[in-house]
């Protein structure tokens, strides 16, 4: 196996966006939690982003009547828009909401959708191989990347479907971090970094790049944008309004609705081969 120097930087990297105990004060620095969004995401078409090459390298590799397996699924956008052509998904995920509304989507769409509730890897055992595995807007949150991805690739027959932003998915909050803590967040790692890890692990990983036309959120209205990133900067209520005005230098406002920095940034599509014959 080649050197495990990328592995190690990686890790190393991702720990560097720890939040100093300084500014977590009495609290943590773990993100609000994943939900449903606003509405019924069930009615929410399940569509494919315009130019998305993690769909095309997903369905070249998914045969007709084909399965999925669904890593970090949350309400299933990297696999339900696979149904048509496959016969069955199946969606991992922590957060049951998610998992919960995937299946009623799955239901909608008339596939057969099984979902497990626990984290990836510890629930593998119970998750049967598939043709194809996805796992999209996942790997940046995996400091310890070998039993993740070894495990997704021991899971599928064909190929494992990685889609990540080219950097760190918080890094367009870097200058509110800067603005109200004086901290200077990571640049890295960046998914170069990734592609060199899972190469340290033996893959054969392939990459391509590609725009980010729709962005990323859903939210109900521009102040519950604002809620939402200051939570994640760790500031009181109190600091609302001032957050609100950061978040609108970063040209974000009531008409966009996104997170910041997400429209029109390029994403990466990393696949490599399964090795299950199961």
């Amino acid at each position: 196996m080649p050197g495990q120097e990328p592995l190690q930087r990686w890790h190393e990297a991702l720990a560097a966006w720890a939040v100093p105990a300084s500014i977590r004060g009495s609290g943590d620095d773990r993100p609000p939690p994943r939900r449903v969004p606003p509405g019924d995401i069930t009615d929410h078409p399940v569509a494919v982003p315009p130019g998305s090459r993690s769909f095309a390298r997903a369905k070249e590799a998914l045969p007709t009547g084909g399965t999925v397996l669904d890593v970090g699924a949350g309400a299933g956008g990297a696999s339900l828009p696979l149904a048509k052509r496959a016969s069955s998904i199946t969606g991992v995920d922590v957060n049951k909401a998610q998992l919960a509304a995937m299946a009623e989507r799955g239901r909608r769409l008339g596939v057969q959708v099984t979902v497990v509730h626990g984290p990836w890897p510890e629930v593998a055992d119970a998750v049967a191989p598939a043709d194809i595995v996805t796992c999209h807007h996942v790997l940046y949150a995996v400091h310890n990347l070998e039993p993740f991805v070894t495990a997704m690739t021991s899971h599928t027959r064909r190929r494992v479907v990685v889609e990540i932003p080219e950097r760190h998915p918080q890094w367009p909050l870097n200058p509110l971090w800067a603005r109200f803590h004086g901290l200077r967040r990571p640049d890295s790692p960046t998914a170069v970094d990734a592609v060199e890890a899972l190469r340290a692990l033996g893959l054969d990983a392939h990459a391509e790049t590609w725009v980010d036309q729709l962005g990323f959120g859903e939210y109900g209205d521009f102040d519950e944008l604002v809620q939402r990133i200051r939570q994640r900067l760790l500031l009181p209520p109190e600091r609302s309004e001032e957050v609100a005005n950061g978040v609108l230098e970063l040209g974000v406002g009531p008409q966009t609705l996104k997170f910041p920095g997400t429209v029109g940034r390029r994403l990466a599509t990393i696949w490599w081969q399964g090795n299950t014959a199961g």
